[in-house]
Protein backbone atom coordinates (compact mmCIF):
# COMPACT_ATOMS: atom_id res chain seq x y z
CA UNK A 1 0.00 0.00 0.00
CA UNK A 2 2.72 2.48 1.01
CA UNK A 3 4.74 1.98 -2.18
CA UNK A 4 1.57 2.48 -4.25
CA UNK A 5 0.88 5.81 -2.53
CA UNK A 6 4.46 6.97 -3.10
CA UNK A 7 4.25 6.08 -6.79
CA UNK A 8 0.92 7.86 -7.32
CA UNK A 9 2.23 10.96 -5.54
CA UNK A 10 5.26 10.94 -7.85
CA UNK A 11 2.94 10.65 -10.85
CA UNK A 12 0.73 13.52 -9.67
CA UNK A 13 3.83 15.64 -8.98
CA UNK A 14 5.09 15.16 -12.54
CA UNK A 15 1.75 15.82 -14.26
CA UNK A 16 1.75 19.63 -13.69
CA UNK A 17 5.26 19.78 -15.17
CA UNK A 18 3.86 18.45 -18.44
CA UNK A 19 1.01 20.94 -18.16
CA UNK A 20 3.49 23.75 -17.55
CA UNK A 21 5.48 22.76 -20.64
CA UNK A 22 2.22 22.77 -22.62
CA UNK A 23 1.37 26.21 -21.24
CA UNK A 24 4.82 27.50 -22.18
CA UNK A 25 4.48 26.14 -25.71
CA UNK A 26 0.96 27.57 -25.91
CA UNK A 27 2.43 31.06 -26.06
CA UNK A 28 3.64 30.36 -29.61
CA UNK A 29 1.88 27.17 -30.77
CA UNK A 30 -1.74 26.09 -31.25
CA UNK A 31 -3.34 23.71 -28.71
CA UNK A 32 -3.98 21.08 -31.41
CA UNK A 33 -0.31 21.03 -32.43
CA UNK A 34 0.80 20.77 -28.78
CA UNK A 35 -1.51 17.81 -28.13
CA UNK A 36 -0.25 16.13 -31.31
CA UNK A 37 3.36 16.72 -30.25
CA UNK A 38 2.66 15.38 -26.76
CA UNK A 39 1.02 12.17 -27.92
CA UNK A 40 3.33 11.51 -30.85
CA UNK A 41 6.50 11.79 -28.76
CA UNK A 42 4.98 9.70 -25.94
CA UNK A 43 3.98 7.06 -28.50
CA UNK A 44 7.47 6.93 -30.00
CA UNK A 45 9.01 6.61 -26.52
CA UNK A 46 6.60 3.75 -25.76
CA UNK A 47 7.55 2.03 -29.04
CA UNK A 48 11.23 2.31 -28.13
CA UNK A 49 10.59 0.84 -24.68
CA UNK A 50 8.54 -1.96 -26.22
CA UNK A 51 11.36 -2.83 -28.62
CA UNK A 52 13.92 -2.83 -25.81
CA UNK A 53 11.69 -4.99 -23.62
CA UNK A 54 10.58 -7.33 -26.40
CA UNK A 55 6.92 -6.35 -25.90
CA UNK A 56 4.48 -6.87 -28.78
CA UNK A 57 2.55 -3.71 -29.68
CA UNK A 58 -0.82 -4.35 -31.31
CA UNK A 59 -4.46 -3.36 -31.24
CA UNK A 60 -6.55 -5.34 -28.73
CA UNK A 61 -8.46 -8.34 -30.06
CA UNK A 62 -11.73 -7.01 -28.62
CA UNK A 63 -13.26 -3.59 -28.15
CA UNK A 64 -11.49 -1.74 -30.96
CA UNK A 65 -14.45 0.60 -31.52
CA UNK A 66 -14.37 1.44 -27.83
CA UNK A 67 -10.64 2.12 -28.07
CA UNK A 68 -11.24 4.68 -30.84
CA UNK A 69 -13.99 6.36 -28.79
CA UNK A 70 -11.88 6.50 -25.62
CA UNK A 71 -8.90 7.86 -27.57
CA UNK A 72 -11.07 10.59 -29.11
CA UNK A 73 -12.42 11.50 -25.66
CA UNK A 74 -9.01 11.77 -23.99
CA UNK A 75 -7.57 13.73 -26.93
CA UNK A 76 -10.52 16.12 -26.80
CA UNK A 77 -10.03 16.50 -23.06
CA UNK A 78 -6.32 17.25 -23.44
CA UNK A 79 -7.00 19.74 -26.25
CA UNK A 80 -9.47 21.59 -24.02
CA UNK A 81 -7.00 21.62 -21.11
CA UNK A 82 -4.15 22.98 -23.23
CA UNK A 83 -6.45 25.64 -24.69
CA UNK A 84 -7.40 26.60 -21.13
CA UNK A 85 -3.74 26.71 -20.06
CA UNK A 86 -3.08 29.40 -22.66
CA UNK A 87 -5.82 31.60 -21.14
CA UNK A 88 -5.91 31.09 -17.36
CA UNK A 89 -3.51 30.22 -14.51
CA UNK A 90 -2.22 26.66 -14.32
CA UNK A 91 -3.92 25.83 -11.00
CA UNK A 92 -7.30 27.13 -12.24
CA UNK A 93 -7.13 24.99 -15.38
CA UNK A 94 -6.09 21.86 -13.47
CA UNK A 95 -8.77 22.51 -10.83
CA UNK A 96 -11.51 22.75 -13.44
CA UNK A 97 -10.16 19.60 -15.06
CA UNK A 98 -10.50 17.75 -11.73
CA UNK A 99 -14.28 17.79 -12.05
CA UNK A 100 -13.69 14.65 -14.15
CA UNK A 101 -14.15 12.07 -11.32
CA UNK A 102 -17.57 13.52 -10.50
CA UNK A 103 -18.59 13.46 -14.17
CA UNK A 104 -17.42 9.84 -14.32
CA UNK A 105 -19.61 9.10 -11.28
CA UNK A 106 -22.69 10.66 -12.90
CA UNK A 107 -22.13 8.74 -16.14
CA UNK A 108 -21.64 5.51 -14.18
CA UNK A 109 -24.97 6.07 -12.40
CA UNK A 110 -27.15 7.25 -15.27
CA UNK A 111 -25.56 5.30 -18.15
CA UNK A 112 -24.15 2.14 -16.57
CA UNK A 113 -26.82 2.02 -13.82
CA UNK A 114 -24.43 1.93 -10.88
CA UNK A 115 -25.91 2.58 -7.45
CA UNK A 116 -26.25 6.24 -6.45
CA UNK A 117 -25.02 6.44 -2.85
CA UNK A 118 -25.21 9.27 -0.34
CA UNK A 119 -21.46 10.06 -0.63
CA UNK A 120 -21.84 10.33 -4.40
CA UNK A 121 -24.83 12.68 -4.06
CA UNK A 122 -23.03 14.98 -1.61
CA UNK A 123 -19.80 14.78 -3.62
CA UNK A 124 -21.56 15.84 -6.81
CA UNK A 125 -23.28 18.76 -5.06
CA UNK A 126 -20.01 19.98 -3.51
CA UNK A 127 -18.14 19.79 -6.81
CA UNK A 128 -20.99 21.53 -8.64
CA UNK A 129 -20.91 24.29 -6.03
CA UNK A 130 -17.15 24.59 -6.49
CA UNK A 131 -17.54 24.92 -10.25
CA UNK A 132 -20.15 27.68 -9.75
CA UNK A 133 -17.86 29.49 -7.31
CA UNK A 134 -15.02 29.44 -9.83
CA UNK A 135 -17.23 30.46 -12.75
CA UNK A 136 -19.17 33.09 -10.74
CA UNK A 137 -22.05 33.46 -13.26
CA UNK A 138 -22.66 37.11 -14.12
CA UNK A 139 -19.23 38.21 -12.89
CA UNK A 140 -17.28 38.18 -16.15
CA UNK A 141 -16.47 34.51 -16.58
CA UNK A 142 -13.10 33.65 -18.10
CA UNK A 143 -13.49 31.64 -21.31
CA UNK A 144 -10.49 29.53 -20.32
CA UNK A 145 -12.39 28.19 -17.32
CA UNK A 146 -15.14 26.91 -19.60
CA UNK A 147 -12.48 25.10 -21.63
CA UNK A 148 -11.06 23.54 -18.46
CA UNK A 149 -14.48 22.34 -17.28
CA UNK A 150 -15.35 21.05 -20.76
CA UNK A 151 -12.07 19.12 -20.70
CA UNK A 152 -13.05 17.71 -17.32
CA UNK A 153 -16.38 16.54 -18.74
CA UNK A 154 -14.62 14.76 -21.63
CA UNK A 155 -12.06 13.23 -19.27
CA UNK A 156 -14.86 12.05 -16.99
CA UNK A 157 -16.49 10.33 -19.97
CA UNK A 158 -13.12 8.74 -20.78
CA UNK A 159 -12.73 7.47 -17.19
CA UNK A 160 -16.26 6.07 -17.11
CA UNK A 161 -15.91 4.23 -20.42
CA UNK A 162 -12.42 3.00 -19.53
CA UNK A 163 -13.76 1.49 -16.33
CA UNK A 164 -16.33 -0.50 -18.31
CA UNK A 165 -13.83 -1.63 -20.95
CA UNK A 166 -13.17 -5.36 -21.18
CA UNK A 167 -9.95 -5.10 -23.20
CA UNK A 168 -6.70 -5.72 -21.36
CA UNK A 169 -3.15 -5.51 -22.73
CA UNK A 170 0.39 -4.74 -21.59
CA UNK A 171 0.74 -1.15 -20.25
CA UNK A 172 3.54 -0.33 -22.72
CA UNK A 173 1.47 -1.62 -25.63
CA UNK A 174 -1.60 0.28 -24.40
CA UNK A 175 0.40 3.51 -24.13
CA UNK A 176 1.94 3.12 -27.60
CA UNK A 177 -1.36 2.25 -29.28
CA UNK A 178 -3.39 5.01 -27.64
CA UNK A 179 -0.77 7.73 -28.16
CA UNK A 180 -0.02 6.86 -31.79
CA UNK A 181 -3.71 6.39 -32.59
CA UNK A 182 -4.43 9.74 -30.98
CA UNK A 183 -1.68 11.50 -32.91
CA UNK A 184 -3.00 9.93 -36.14
CA UNK A 185 -6.48 11.28 -35.40
CA UNK A 186 -5.01 14.73 -34.75
CA UNK A 187 -2.66 14.77 -37.75
CA UNK A 188 -5.14 16.33 -40.25
CA UNK A 189 -5.84 19.16 -37.80
CA UNK A 190 -2.19 19.59 -36.82
CA UNK A 191 -0.75 19.65 -40.37
CA UNK A 192 -1.55 23.35 -41.02
CA UNK A 193 0.57 24.23 -37.97
CA UNK A 194 3.67 22.28 -39.01
CA UNK A 195 5.21 25.38 -40.57
CA UNK A 196 5.89 26.60 -37.03
CA UNK A 197 7.97 23.52 -36.18
CA UNK A 198 11.58 24.38 -35.36
CA UNK A 199 14.50 22.82 -33.52
CA UNK A 200 13.48 24.91 -30.52
CA UNK A 201 10.53 22.51 -30.09
CA UNK A 202 12.77 19.43 -29.83
CA UNK A 203 13.53 19.59 -26.11
CA UNK A 204 10.03 20.67 -24.98
CA UNK A 205 8.51 17.98 -27.22
CA UNK A 206 10.75 15.29 -25.75
CA UNK A 207 9.96 16.61 -22.29
CA UNK A 208 6.22 16.35 -22.93
CA UNK A 209 6.57 12.80 -24.22
CA UNK A 210 8.76 11.70 -21.32
CA UNK A 211 6.44 13.20 -18.71
CA UNK A 212 3.39 11.60 -20.35
CA UNK A 213 5.08 8.19 -20.49
CA UNK A 214 6.46 8.47 -16.94
CA UNK A 215 3.13 9.43 -15.37
CA UNK A 216 1.43 6.56 -17.20
CA UNK A 217 3.93 3.97 -15.95
CA UNK A 218 3.97 5.35 -12.39
CA UNK A 219 0.18 5.25 -12.25
CA UNK A 220 0.03 1.67 -13.56
CA UNK A 221 2.73 0.61 -11.08
CA UNK A 222 0.81 2.26 -8.24
CA UNK A 223 -2.40 0.41 -9.15
CA UNK A 224 -0.47 -2.86 -9.16
CA UNK A 225 0.54 -2.26 -5.53
CA UNK A 226 -2.61 -0.81 -3.96
CA UNK A 227 -6.38 -0.84 -4.37
CA UNK A 228 -7.92 1.78 -6.64
CA UNK A 229 -10.26 3.09 -3.91
CA UNK A 230 -7.29 3.74 -1.60
CA UNK A 231 -5.30 5.55 -4.29
CA UNK A 232 -8.12 7.71 -5.66
CA UNK A 233 -7.89 10.51 -3.01
CA UNK A 234 -4.21 11.04 -3.81
CA UNK A 235 -5.07 12.07 -7.37
CA UNK A 236 -6.06 15.45 -5.94
CA UNK A 237 -2.42 16.04 -4.97
CA UNK A 238 -2.19 17.03 -8.64
CA UNK A 239 -3.87 20.32 -7.72
CA UNK A 240 -1.41 21.05 -4.90
CA UNK A 241 1.49 20.40 -7.27
CA UNK A 242 -0.17 22.59 -9.93
CA UNK A 243 -0.44 25.51 -7.50
CA UNK A 244 3.27 25.18 -6.63
CA UNK A 245 4.38 24.82 -10.28
CA UNK A 246 2.18 27.74 -11.34
CA UNK A 247 3.59 29.93 -8.57
CA UNK A 248 7.25 29.04 -9.23
CA UNK A 249 7.16 28.82 -13.04
CA UNK A 250 4.62 31.51 -13.97
CA UNK A 251 4.28 33.54 -10.73
CA UNK A 252 0.52 32.81 -10.69
CA UNK A 253 -1.42 33.28 -7.45
CA UNK A 254 -5.11 32.12 -7.48
CA UNK A 255 -7.61 34.51 -5.85
CA UNK A 256 -9.53 33.45 -2.73
CA UNK A 257 -12.79 32.66 -4.54
CA UNK A 258 -10.94 30.41 -6.96
CA UNK A 259 -9.13 28.68 -4.09
CA UNK A 260 -12.49 28.14 -2.37
CA UNK A 261 -14.01 26.68 -5.53
CA UNK A 262 -11.04 24.37 -6.05
CA UNK A 263 -11.31 23.25 -2.41
CA UNK A 264 -14.99 22.39 -2.93
CA UNK A 265 -14.20 20.37 -6.06
CA UNK A 266 -11.49 18.43 -4.19
CA UNK A 267 -13.80 17.95 -1.18
CA UNK A 268 -16.54 16.65 -3.47
CA UNK A 269 -14.19 14.09 -4.94
CA UNK A 270 -12.98 12.95 -1.53
CA UNK A 271 -16.49 12.76 -0.03
CA UNK A 272 -17.70 10.66 -2.97
CA UNK A 273 -15.07 8.06 -2.00
CA UNK A 274 -16.17 7.87 1.65
CA UNK A 275 -17.98 4.85 3.06
CA UNK A 276 -21.73 5.47 3.14
CA UNK A 277 -22.16 4.14 6.69
CA UNK A 278 -19.38 6.37 8.01
CA UNK A 279 -20.80 9.47 6.33
CA UNK A 280 -24.32 8.74 7.62
CA UNK A 281 -23.02 8.34 11.19
CA UNK A 282 -21.14 11.63 10.89
CA UNK A 283 -24.18 13.52 9.58
CA UNK A 284 -26.44 11.94 12.21
CA UNK A 285 -23.96 12.96 14.90
CA UNK A 286 -24.24 16.55 13.67
CA UNK A 287 -28.00 16.37 14.24
CA UNK A 288 -28.97 16.03 10.56
CA UNK A 289 -31.75 13.67 9.51
CA UNK A 290 -30.45 11.60 6.60
CA UNK A 291 -32.89 9.60 4.43
CA UNK A 292 -31.89 6.35 2.79
CA UNK A 293 -30.16 7.24 -0.50
CA UNK A 294 -32.00 4.45 -2.32
CA UNK A 295 -35.32 5.96 -1.28
CA UNK A 296 -34.48 9.21 -3.05
CA UNK A 297 -33.23 7.68 -6.29
CA UNK A 298 -35.61 6.70 -9.11
CA UNK A 299 -35.67 2.97 -9.76
CA UNK A 300 -34.68 3.52 -13.40
CA UNK A 301 -31.21 4.72 -12.38
CA UNK A 302 -30.69 2.44 -9.38
CA UNK A 303 -28.95 -0.88 -9.59
CA UNK A 304 -30.96 -3.58 -7.81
Amino acid sequence: MRSGVILILLSMSLTPIGDALSKQLGQSQSPIFIVFLRYFTAGMIALLLARIGGIRVSLPDRGRAGLFIRTALVIGAMSMLIAALSMIPLANAVGGFLIAPIIATLIAVFWFHERLTLPRIIGCLLSFGGALLILRPGAGVEVGMFYALAGGVLLGAFLATTGSSSSRCHPVSALAVQCLLGSALLLPLALPHFDGMTLDLLLPGLGLGMVTAATHFLTVAAYQRAEAAKLAPFFYFNLVAAVVVGLVWFQEIPNWLTIGGLALIVSGGLVSLARESLLMRLLTGLGMRVPDADATVPATIRRI
